[in-house]
Formats: structure tokens, sequence, C-alpha cells
């Protein structure tokens, strides 16, 4: 951190060259977009990287390297025309055969994401600023993917490594900045790209400061030593709303600004449904009716979150009201413990002479709400500990594995609500193992389905399976809080996109979404 007058000759050289000073608790593990699929990676990646379209503040599609796109009558054939005169950031041309190398990788199964582009049967290509791709079967949430394909140099997706060596660390993409600098631990320097086909990025060059401790982070906001930075809603109105509070009786401006958008992740206590007792539902629905999840929103996020009854946000156009969730009930939770087999012998639960124990996984991120669960699920008798670990170790030495128990994880929702690689039975992100072959129609049938109208009632179908097969229990979907100084510009968006940027959220939770127009 910072300190002194050599914290005060930094800042005021930042603001004399335009620099932005983002605080963030974490910091990528690779800017390889089939690689690195963490949040942190997927935060950076859309500051260097772009798609043929992409979401305005209002969450509609726009066209972004494409000029313009068309789709036929029924619903297989998508032609795209690029923009002429695209550029990568490091000044080599941008074409048809750069794109589709990069569908070609995302389909293929070196990537996570194969599910969203496996209806894609062929692309061809009618010159270097047009592509057809023909389907085998329609897909409605396809265009909505694309937003999300990062378009990378062909010449490097076809070496033998298919550009993984250099673009963890050396993206070469098409956002409006370029990362020129990458210190581990410390912090990640982006420039304005010179290239950039939009407007320019508003702040020379964006500084993303590696913050680690949210409480350290906090003071870094409040002593002026980073401009901006996500927080969450008990630091905000525990510390930074009273220092600003103090600013304010002070006669003085208030230092630091809040916006506060609607959340599109979801945290959760999901479970191992390959192993017993988690396989159980009676033991799953005793957990959920365990757990005080009103308690935690207001004690760990400062009240700012929702008690969500799916992963489903409640902005997003496919959530369900009628999904229905059972309420906190302690003794309805010893109730459903007994109903499962087992007894109660002194403090404890056994069935078989096995006691009723649980290991929670999760990361440094989520360990004091963990911590919380494993509290109440002791106060109805299940021996419960808390193990964190580094976050790429356990989503792929134990989760991709399954060897957990239960994980204290979230998920990040964006604007589509296609979730293959989560809930499908050979979805890459469904670590909690479940096989359905009643959500795997549901999601087949809503990709295929003819209109948002039909598709919202499969996502309906398929919010009110989860909220009653818990294979998660859905603790709380936390607003996304952004603090920033007061002279800084472009965080909510302009005067008219402000209300409705602030009730859609942010996609992904992505902090950075709009970082091209922060300005001060």
């Amino acid at each position: 951190m910072l300190v002194g007058s050599n914290c005060s000759f930094v800042l005021a050289q930042a603001e004399k060259t335009g620099q932005i000073v983002l605080g963030m608790v974490w910091e990528p593990v690779s800017f390889n977009p089939i690689r690195g699929i963490d949040s942190g990676s997927y935060t950076a990646a859309s500051l260097v990287y772009d798609g043929l379209v992409k979401y305005d503040r209002s969450m509609q599609l726009q066209p972004a390297l494409a000029q313009s796109y068309d789709i036929s009558a029924d619903g297989l054939k998508y032609h795209f025309k690029l923009k002429p005169g695209l550029h990568f950031s490091d000044g080599s041309p941008v074409t048809a055969r750069d794109v589709k190398a990069s569908l070609t990788l995302g389909a293929s199964e070196l990537s996570p994401f194969k599910s969203d582009y496996a209806d894609i049967k062929t692309i061809d290509i009618a010159s270097d600023l047009e592509l057809t791709c023909t389907l085998s079967r329609v897909c409605q949430p396809l265009i909505s993917r694309l937003a999300e394909l990062r378009i990378l140099p062909a010449a490097l997706l076809e070496s033998p490594d298919h550009g993984n060596q250099i673009l963890s660390r050396h993206p070469v993409g098409t956002g409006p900045f370029r990362l020129v600098r990458w210190q581990s631990g410390l912090e990640l320097v982006f420039e304005r790209n010179p290239y950039y086909w939009g407007a320019p990025a508003q702040a020379k060059s964006l500084v993303w400061r590696v913050v680690p401790d949210r409480n350290v982070l906090a003071v870094a906001l409040a002593r002026g030593e980073v401009d901006v930075a996500p927080i969450d809603g008990r630091t905000w109105k525990s510390f930074l709303a009273r220092n600003n509070s103090d600013f304010e009786r002070a006669h003085k401006p208030a230092p630091l600004k809040v916006a506060v958008f609607n959340g599109n992740r979801t945290v959760y206590l999901g479970f191992n449904l390959e192993k017993e007792p988690w396989k159980q539902l009676l033991i799953r629905q005793a957990f959920a009716q365990a757990i005080d999840r009103q308690a935690i929103a207001d004690v760990f996020y400062g009240g700012y979150a929702v008690i969500p009854n799916t992963d489903v946000p409640v902005t997003n156009w496919a959530f369900s009201r009628e999904t229905k969730y059972t309420p906190f009930n302690e003794q309805g939770a010893r109730d459903l413990i007994v109903q499962a087999g087992y007894r109660r012998e002194g403090k404890f639960w056994l069935r078989q002479g096995q006691p009723l124990a649980l290991k929670i996984h999760t990361i440094k991120d989520q360990e004091e709400v963990a911590q919380a669960v494993a509290d109440y699920l002791l106060r109805v008798g299940v021996v419960c500990e808390v193990e964190t670990m580094e976050y790429s170790t356990l989503r792929r030495s134990y989760l991709s594995k399954g060897r957990f128990d239960a994980m204290l994880w979230s998920r990040s929702f964006g604007p589509d609500p296609e979730c293959s690689i989560v809930w499908s039975s050979k979805g890459p992100l469904n670590f909690c193992r479940l096989k359905s072959p009643e959500v795997d129609g549901m999601i087949m049938a809503a990709r295929q389905a003819g209109s948002q109208a039909t598709r919202a009632g499969y996502y309906k179908q398929l919010q009110s399976y989860l909220a009653r097969q818990l294979p998660w229990i859905f603790l709380a979907q936390p607003q996304q809080l952004i603090a920033y100084k007061a002279e800084l510009m472009g965080i909510e968006g302009d005067a008219k996109q402000k209300g409705q940027q602030l009730t859609v959220g942010l996609p992904w939770d992505n902090p950075v979404f709009n970082a091209a127009e922060w300005r001060r």
C-alpha cells in the first residue's frame, strides 16, 4: 500500500496522466479464454478482447466486430459481415479466418464452452470480411454466446499449443485496452488500445492493483490510493459510508460515491450428488431448512442481497416468481434428519454407526460465509468443518474430480439463461454431478424453442426442479457495489442510462463491463 508523500505524488501523477487505478481482491489466472475461466480471468479478458456482438448497458445485443449479421428464417444460417479496417492490438488485421479459427477452438474438446457452439456444423468464409455459420439444429442462445466468444489471431490458434504460451500472459485482442505489464500478485497495467475499432477508452491507462484482503482494499479506497473498486455491502455500510459521513459533517465533499447494481451472482452450498448421504434428498432438504439465509444476507452482505429461490437473478427475463423455497426452520431440519434414518446420540446423529458429518470446501473469499453455514449445521447436530483452498487447486483437483462432500461457491449469470455448462449431465462446471434426463431435456428444449416466451417456460420448469431437488442450497444473490472517487464519471452510465443499468445489473457481475467509459 502507498503511504505518505510518495502516495500523494503518485496519485497526483495518475490524475495528470489520465490514469485510473482499479482495486481488485484477485487477479486473473490466464488471458487464454479457454484456460482462464475464473471470475478474475473473465473480468480481465473483457478489457482486451471483443466478440462479434456485444451487450449494451440495457443488455441488448449490438454489433461489435461484426458490422452486421443476419439469421435465416429457419434459424440455421448466421451470416456475418465484419467491420472493415479491424486490427488486433499488435496491429495485425482481423479477418474472417480469425473468426473461424476462434469459433473452431471454442467448439473443440479443449474448450469448457464447447456446448455453446456445439450446434455449428460448418463455417464458410466468403471473403476476408464475410462468413456464414450453418447449424445442424436451431440454437436460440447462440447469438448471445457470440458476445462471449473472444476473437483471437488464427496464426496463434493454429500453433501446436493453440496459442496458450503467448495468450496466457500476453493477450492479443481487439478490446478497448491492451495489457502492457503484469507483475503477479501486485498489478496489471493496461493502456488504451490504439487499434480499437470503437470510441477510444476515456482513460489513457488502467492499473489493476491486486489487494487480496477486502479490509485492506477498503482502507485503500478511504485513503484515495485506488480510484474505484468492487466492494461488498458490509464493507460499504460498516466502514466506507461512515467515513463519507465524517467528511460531510466536517463540511467537506464526500470522497466516495457508490453504485449499487442488481446482482447476477449466486452464492451457494453445492453437494456432491454421487456421495452418500448427500445424494439423499431428505438430507439436502434438512440442510436447507437449517440455514438462516436472511441472517447471512444481513450479516455478510450488509443487507445488500436478495434471498434466492434459484440461481437465476431476479432481473433476468427467465426468472420465475412462482418458484418457492423452504424457509428457515431448525426443528423442521431435525425432523427431516430423523426421516432420513438417523437417530440422535448425544449431540450428534448416527445411521448404521456412521455420523452425519460434512466437510465444506471453499476459497478464502467465501470462508466467512462457509463458516457461518457450518455453525448453522452444527446447531442441528451435523458435524461440520470448513477447509479453505486456493481457487485453481480447489477447482481442478477437488471439484472437477469429485473429491469433496460440499462446496461453498458462487456462480455468475449472463444476460442469456442458457445453462448447459452448469446443469447438463456433461456440463464441465456441473461440479455437483447432477445427472438428470429431465433437466437435459429442459435445457435442450429451451435451446431450440421458437420464442423467448417459450424458452422462459422451460427455464421456469428448471428453476422449479432445482428448488425442489436442491443440488445447491441457494444462499444469497449479493448486489454489486462499486465504490469510486467522487470525481470519476461513467461508472453508472449517463443520466438516461443510469436507472436501467443499475436495475439490470452488470453481465456476469463484471465490474469493468464499461471501463472504457470511465473518466475523471
